[in-house]
């Protein structure tokens, strides 16, 4: 407890340390609606609240702009410049140094298995059982290299490619290793969980539930606008948008969610520190200060064609469901849906490709177990809520405190067009 000798000392303190509503904003960077949105969700707590209002202590608020920090994108320019000061070439701000090593060793051994998470799995179980993963291979680089008979040069110039790709990581990113709090935990149950993730923006995205939107890179003019419309319902019914980021159906997904300031995640085929395609890299950029980026490919690997259908794997792992909009017989979004299905998620099939006698994958697809169809988005979000994915999402997840009379109206309430 604060000791104070006198009364102006006290004075003082609350002068210096109590703010107001608008002095505490202002201190975080952030807006009123913000403010209120933290205090909401019990990640702010005022010393004080009253009918008149609030009063926030200074050193709490130190707090949350540290988890801010790490955990939200943010805008201010000055925190950014701190941020990068803060770098350090053996570890990332606000990572665990152990587990940092512990991924570097780790995809060094994956680049020495042609990239390869299948090939990889069994060896570095192997490797953990006999050699401490939390110290960098180089230092016992003979003895791993005798283990795995490679080369010691060959083991250590991996090594040093893989580490000088993590320093290209931002400050704020963060490599996650599966079982941690943040590990997104529908995919962790998932044969295709890869054993960590690198994910940049607002990682509390992760705690609320989502529904995969994909299909054609070549879409329809009616196809972008059904996405478009779809990202939007989604967000009304506090559902997290997931997508990939390709060209088409994904990337009007993603805009669908950012243009009503819905969250929205996209799982990209490429590193943190790369895009694909590049005409996507500003949208790209925008969702991580918006939303979250999150990838299983490590800074140094270089972009492959069978990147794609892996990032498919996880899309679908961490989504409770998947909608296929629009979709070719070679599209990259039935990949997902044989994914989707063998995880045991719904996949929603529209009813305009069932109707396509030139299509034939959506016949083949409806026949199977977990595959629904759908005429309109009012159909899909019915089907959701029969198959208690809305309800599930509204007893796990809170953007705000409402009443349940309130939540029934707003998962039942939207306007559908057409």
């Amino acid at each position: 407890m604060v000791d104070f000798n006198n009364r102006e000392d006290l004075r003082s303190f609350i002068a210096a340390e109590i703010l107001f509503p608008n002095e505490a904003a202002k201190y975080l960077n952030i807006t009123s609606q913000r403010l209120n949105q933290l205090v909401q969700s019990g990640k702010l707590e005022p010393v004080k609240i009253s009918r008149s209002g609030s009063l926030y202590l200074r050193q709490d608020l130190d707090e949350r702009l540290k988890e801010l920090a790490i955990f939200e994108p943010t805008k201010n320019s000055s925190v950014k410049k701190d941020l990068e000061n803060m770098k350090t070439e053996s570890v990332l701000f606000g990572n665990d140094p152990k587990i940092i090593t512990e991924s570097i060793n780790y995809f060094t051994l994956q680049t020495l298995h042609g990239n390869s998470m299948k090939k990889t799995k069994p060896v570095y179980e192997e490797v953990k059982n006999k050699f401490d993963v939390y110290t960098p291979f180089t230092e016992y680089a003979h003895e791993i290299s005798t283990f795995l008979k490679i080369d010691v040069e060959i083991i250590t110039k991996t090594y040093n490619t893989v580490y000088k790709g993590f320093n290209q990581l931002l400050p704020t990113d963060i490599v996650m290793k599966i079982g941690q709090e943040y590990y997104p935990k529908l995919l962790e149950k998932t044969e295709q969980a890869p054993p960590f993730l690198f994910m940049r923006g607002n990682l509390n995205l992760i705690k609320y539930q989502g529904v995969a939107i994909v299909g054609t890179r070549v879409p329809s003019e009616d196809g972008t606008k059904k996405a478009t419309k779809l990202a939007a319902v989604l967000g009304k019914n506090r559902i997290v948008v997931v997508s990939g980021l390709a060209k088409g159906i994904d990337r009007a997904a993603h805009e669908g969610a950012l243009i009503n300031n819905n969250p929205t995640i996209a799982v990209i085929g490429t590193p943190l520190t790369k895009s694909y395609p590049r005409e996507n890299s500003e949208i790209q950029k925008k969702i991580s200060e918006e939303g979250l980026l999150i990838s299983q490919f490590a800074p140094s690997s270089t972009v492959q064609r069978w990147n794609f259908p892996l990032r498919n794997s996880v899309m679908s792992g961490l989504s409770l469901a998947t909608v296929i909009i629009e979709a070719g017989e070679t599209s990259g979004a039935l990949i997902q849906a044989d994914y989707a299905l063998k995880q045991k998620r719904l996949v929603f099939i529209p009813q305009s490709a069932l109707d396509n006698e030139k299509l034939k994958w959506p016949r083949k697809y409806i026949q199977k177990v977990g595959a629904e169809k759908f005429s309109r988005i009012e159909d899909l979000i019915k089907k959701l809520e029969q198959s208690n994915i809305i309800s599930l999402i509204q007893s796990t997840t809170s953007y705000e405190h409402k009443s349940p009379e309130t939540e029934i109206r707003q998962i039942s309430l939207f306007d559908e067009e057409g």
